[in-house]
């Protein structure tokens, strides 16, 4: 775990913008071009491309997990973060092999349950830790699990669009060093 911790704000500021531009687009693709009825096969070009974007976000998000959990109260949200980046990274490389066959696997329905509640309930934790901790605003606590909902529930209806924003603000705010709140220093009366 401690190599994982090394991963630098900077690279996970830019990974996590990687990955909201990533959702992003493939939120405003499953507008365009709705894959609400593919079931599992991979349909045409806006198929594959959704899938794609999808595969891009997935693994470029989980150094964000990484980023956060530094600023959070417990040993236990950093464990939550291994577990949320892991589930991500696992669930997008079986989403190379829904894109290499064109549908999904057997083992797709196994795997993605597992990978989305280690996800989800790895948001749930981070985002609490970071909220009682007070390092960050309430804005990039909650966002996480709201990310969560906004890429895999709303993800037809092109919440891609909303995750993406959420992660590139944070990527934003990592790559500038600002994602810390700062104490407000009060304005000192000028002396005569």
């Amino acid at each position: 775990m401690r190599k994982l911790s090394r991963i630098s704000d900077k690279l996970a500021g830019r990974a996590a913008m990687l990955a909201g531009a990533a959702a992003a687009a493939g939120g405003v693709t499953e507008i365009l071009h709705s894959q609400r009825h593919a079931g599992n096969s991979v349909v045409g070009v806006a198929g594959y491309l959704t899938l794609s974007f999808f595969v891009v976000f997935l693994i470029s998000v989980a150094p964000s997990f990484l980023a956060l959990a530094r600023r959070a109260r417990s040993g236990v949200a950093v464990k939550a973060a291994v577990a949320a980046a892991t589930a991500t990274v696992v669930l997008g490389l079986t989403g190379i092999t829904s894109l290499v066959n064109g549908h999904d696997l057997g083992i797709f329905n196994v795997i993605a349950p597992l990978t989305n509640a280690a996800w989800l309930f790895g948001s749930i934790i981070i985002a609490v830790s970071l909220k009682r901790a007070g390092r960050v605003t309430t804005a990039v606590a909650v966002g996480l699990p709201i990310a969560w909902v906004a890429t895999i529930p709303l993800a037809t209806v092109g919440g891609g669009v909303i995750a993406g924003a959420y992660y590139l603000a944070i990527g934003y705010l990592l790559v500038n060093d600002a994602i810390e709140r700062r104490p407000r220093v009060a304005p000192q009366p000028a002396s005569a």
